[in-house]
C-alpha cells in the first residue's frame, strides 16, 4: 500500500508539472466567450418551439416539487426533512435548465433583431435608388415635354392656308415636287412667301401714309382759310344783334343752348329736345326749358370719354404687354403714394367717383296760372347710369302757417305723383352692386339728400326703362334711352305736374283758413251758414303722434293710411264738448277724399269703436266726397264735421245744447240714428240718411 502510494504522488507530480509545461506553451483562452459562442450555435441548432414545451414543463414541475416541498414542511418530521433536501436538488437542477432555456431565447432574439435590422437597410437602400431613379425619370419626361413643347418664333407667324399658297406663290417659291414631300422645305416655302407679301403690304402702307399725309395738310390749309373767317363771321352776327332784339328773336341763346345741348348725355339730350319742343308749342308761361352747369368741365369729360373708347379699340396684346412691363413701377408708386393718403381718403374720393354727376343738368320749370312755378334740375350719374331730381319752389305770394308751407315743399308735391313712386330707391337693379363694389356699405336712400332723389317718371322722361332691357343691352351694360318712351312720358308728366300744383296750391289756401280758426263756407254746396261749434286749433303731426291715438288703429291696420300721407289733428269744441279729429291727407288729394278719426271728449271718451255716433259721423264725413258731381273740399268736410257735431249734441236734449237746426225727428230706429243728412227745403231741415 505505501508503494502505490508514493508512486500515485510521483505520477501526480509528473502530471502536474507536464501539465504546468503544457500550460505555460498554450495561450490563455476567454472561458465566456467560449461559452457564449457556443450557446449561440446551440440556439440556432435547437428548436425554439421545442425549447418553449420544455419551458412549460420543467415550469409545471418546478411548481410541483415547490407544493411537495410545502406539504412536508407542514409534517415536519426528519424523514420529510431529507426528502426536502432531496427536492431542493432537483428544484435547483430545474432551474438552471430554466436559466439554460431563458439564455437560449434572448440569443435567438437578438439574432432575429439583428436580421430584421439587416434586412431593413437592404430595404432602405433599395428604396432610395427606387427614389432616385422615379426622380431621374421624371426630370427626362419634363425635359422631353419642354423640348416637344418649344416654339419657334416661326410658328407663331399666321400663315395663309395650305391651298391659298399653292395657289398664290409662284412656282419659284412653292415648288410643289419639293414642299409636298418634305414638311420643312413646305414651311421654309411659306415663310417666304408671307415676307414677300409683307413687304409688298409695308410699300403700299408707306404710299398711303405718303397720301394721308397730303390729304391731312390740305385740311389743315382749309382749316386754317376757315379759322381767318370766324372773326369776320362773328363781326357780321354781332352787327345782326340790334335787329335781333327788334325782332325779338333768340338766335344767340338758341346757339349756345344747342351747343351746350350736344355735350349732355343722352338721356339728358332726349330730355331737353322734348322738354324744349313743347315749351315751344304752350309758351314760356307753361313750361320753360334750359341748360346749366360747367361746359369746360363737360367738354373735358367728353374729350376724356373719346380718349378712352379709343384706347378700348387698342390692340389688346399690346395692351396686356404693357401693362406685364410698367405693373411693377406702378405697384412701387402705389406704394409710396400709400404712405401720404389714408385709407378715408381713399374711400371718399371712390365714394365721389362713384356718385359724381355729369358737369350739365337740364331745367326744367313748371308754371301755373297763380304764379307759382316748380323748378326740376335733372342730373345724370355717370357711373350708377340714373337719373336724379332736384327741385326748388317760386310762390306769387308768402306762406303763411306751418302746415301750409309743408304742403308746397318738394319732397311733398313730388311724392307718389305716380303711384308708389316716392323716389326713396334707385330704380336700377345694379346699384347696390356697383356701390358694394366701390366698398360702400351704405344703401342709395342714404345719399338722397345729397344726389337727389330718383324718380321713376325721372328715368321715363329720359327715355330710361330699366325693366324693358334687352339681351344685347345687358351684354353691353350700356342702356340706351327710348325716344318712344321719352316722348310719351313728358307730354304726360307736364300735365299731371300742372294739375297737382293747382290741387297743392287749393290745398295752401285752406290750410292757411283752418290754421288761423276760418272756415269759410261754400254756399254753393248748400250746407247752412250757421255753425254753433269752433275751430279753435289745426296743426299738422307726425307719424308717432298719429298712430297712438285708438281712434287711428283701424284705418292704419286696414292699409288705408300710411306714413306717406300729410297728417294733422283738429280741435273743435262748443261749451263743454270737446272734438279731437286726426286728418290724413292723401298725396293725390283732391282725387282722394282726406280721412277723419274722431274722438269726443263729452260726458266720456267716445270713438268709432265704442260709439255709433262717431261711427255714423266718420262715415258720413269720408265716403259722401262727391255730391252730385259738386266740388269736394277739406274745407267742405270740415264744415260737414262741424255740422254733424251740431247735430249730435243738439239731439242729446242736454240743456247746455239747445237745438238750433231744423229736425223732422231727432232719432229713429232701434240705433236711435241721428238727422245728418241736409235736405234743401226752405230754409233747409235735416234727415237720417
Amino acid at each position: 500500500m505505501g508503494k502505490d502510494d508514493t508512486s500515485t504522488k510521483k505520477r501526480r507530480k509528473l502530471n502536474t508539472t507536464s501539465s504546468s509545461d503544457n500550460n505555460a506553451k498554450q495561450t490563455p483562452v476567454d472561458i465566456y466567450k467560449k461559452v457564449v459562442e457556443f450557446e449561440e450555435a446551440e440556439a440556432q441548432l435547437r428548436s425554439a418551439d421545442k425549447d418553449a414545451a420544455l419551458f412549460k414543463k420543467i415550469y409545471q414541475d418546478v411548481r410541483q416539487i415547490f407544493a411537495e416541498i410545502a406539504e412536508l414542511k407542514q409534517k415536519g418530521t426528519d424523514e420529510a426533512k431529507e426528502k426536502i433536501n432531496v427536492k431542493r436538488v432537483e428544484a435547483s437542477l430545474h432551474l438552471v435548465a430554466l436559466k439554460k432555456l431563458n439564455r437560449l431565447e434572448k440569443v435567438r432574439t437578438r439574432a432575429g433583431r439583428e436580421a430584421l435590422h439587416k434586412e431593413k437597410q437592404r430595404v432602405d437602400s433599395t428604396h432610395l435608388l427606387l427614389q432616385n431613379l422615379l426622380y431621374e425619370a421624371d426630370h427626362l419626361n419634363k425635359e422631353v415635354t419642354k423640348c416637344l413643347q418649344f416654339k419657334s418664333k416661326d410658328e407663331e407667324i399666321e400663315l395663309i392656308p395650305l391651298e391659298e399658297f399653292y395657289k398664290e406663290a409662284p412656282s419659284e417659291i412653292s415648288r410643289p415636287e419639293v414642299t409636298k414631300a418634305d414638311e420643312h422645305q413646305l414651311q421654309l416655302a411659306r415663310l417666304e412667301w408671307e415676307l414677300r407679301q409683307r413687304r409688298e403690304l409695308a410699300g403700299a402702307c408707306s404710299e398711303l401714309v405718303a397720301s394721308k399725309e397730303c390729304v391731312a395738310a390740305a385740311i389743315a390749309a382749309a382749316r386754317s382759310r376757315l379759322d381767318a373767317l370766324s372773326p369776320h363771321l362773328k363781326d357780321v352776327l354781332k352787327a345782326t344783334k340790334p335787329l335781333q332784339e327788334c325782332l325779338a328773336l333768340r338766335l344767340d341763346e338758341k346757339r349756345d343752348e344747342i351747343r351746350a345741348a350736344s355735350l349732355l348725355p343722352p338721356p339728358l339730350f332726349l330730355l331737353y329736345a322734348n322738354a324744349s319742343a313743347y315749351y315751344d308749342a304752350l309758351g314760356a308761361n307753361n313750361v320753360v326749358v334750359g341748360i346749366s352747369g360747367d361746359e369746360d368741365e363737360a367738354k373735358r369729360l367728353d374729350q376724356l370719354s373719346n380718349v378712352e373708347s379709343e384706347l378700348v379699340v387698342s390692340n389688346d396684346s399690346d395692351s396686356d404687354q404693357e401693362n406685364n412691363y410698367e405693373e411693377p413701377r406702378d405697384k412701387k408708386k402705389r406704394h409710396h403714394r400709400g404712405t401720404k393718403i389714408s385709407r378715408e381718403e381713399k374711400a371718399e374720393a371712390k365714394k365721389k367717383e362713384v356718385l359724381k354727376k355729369h358737369p350739365l343738368n337740364v331745367k326744367l320749370t313748371v308754371k301755373i296760372s297763380e304764379g307759382t312755378a316748380l323748378n326740376l334740375i335733372f342730373s345724370y350719374m355717370i357711373h350708377l347710369k340714373i337719373v336724379v331730381v332736384k327741385y326748388t319752389l317760386e310762390l306769387s305770394l308768402p306762406i303763411i302757417g306751418v302746415s301750409a308751407a309743408d304742403v308746397l315743399n318738394g319732397d311733398c308735391i313730388l311724392n307718389e305723383l305716380y303711384i308708389g313712386d316716392n323716389g326713396n330707391d334707385s330704380p336700377h337693379p345694379a346699384t347696390s352692386y356697383l356701390l358694394n363694389a366701390a366698398g360702400i356699405v351704405e344703401d342709395f336712400n342714404y345719399f338722397i339728400p345729397e344726389v337727389g332723389r330718383p324718380y321713376i317718371w325721372a328715368q321715363r322722361m329720359c327715355g330710361l326703362d330699366f325693366m324693358a332691357v334687352t339681351g344685347d343691352e345687358k351684354k353691353s351694360n350700356i342702356i340706351q334711352p327710348s325716344q318712344s318712351l321719352s316722348v310719351v312720358s313728358v307730354e304726360n308728366f307736364i300735365f299731371t305736374l300742372k294739375k297737382r300744383l293747382k290741387s297743392r296750391v287749393e290745398l295752401m289756401k285752406e290750410l292757411q283758413n283752418l290754421e288761423s280758426g276760418k272756415i269759410i263756407p261754400e254756399k254753393s254746396l248748400g250746407f247752412p251758414l250757421r255753425l254753433s261749434g269752433s275751430l279753435i286749433h289745426w296743426q299738422s303731426v307726425g307719424w308717432n303722434e298719429y298712430s297712438q291715438p285708438t281712434s287711428t288703429s283701424f284705418l292704419i291696420s286696414e292699409g288705408q293710411v300710411s306714413a306717406d300721407y300729410m297728417l294733422y289733428r283738429a280741435i273743435i269744441t262748443r261749451q263743454s264738448a270737446k272734438l279731437v279729429a286726426f286728418v290724413a291727407v292723401s298725396s293725390d288729394y283732391p282725387k282722394k277724399a282726406p280721412l277723419f278719426s274722431l274722438t269726443l271728449n263729452w260726458n266720456g271718451t267716445h270713438t268709432a269703436g265704442t260709439s255709433d255716433d262717431i261711427r255714423d259721423i266718420e262715415r258720413i264725413i269720408n265716403t259722401n266726397w262727391t255730391n252730385d258731381g259738386k266740388k269736394s273740399t277739406l274745407t267742405t268736410q270740415m264744415e260737414k264735421l262741424l255740422t254733424c257735431l251740431d247735430i249730435l249734441l243738439e239731439t242729446t236734449g242736454s240743456l247746455e245744447f239747445p237745438p238750433d237746426k231744423v229736425m223732422f225727428q231727432p232719432v229713429r230706429g232701434r240705433n236711435r240714428m241721428k238727422p245728418y243728412r241736409f235736405i234743401k227745403q226752405g230754409t233747409g231741415v235735416f234727415v237720417q240718411y
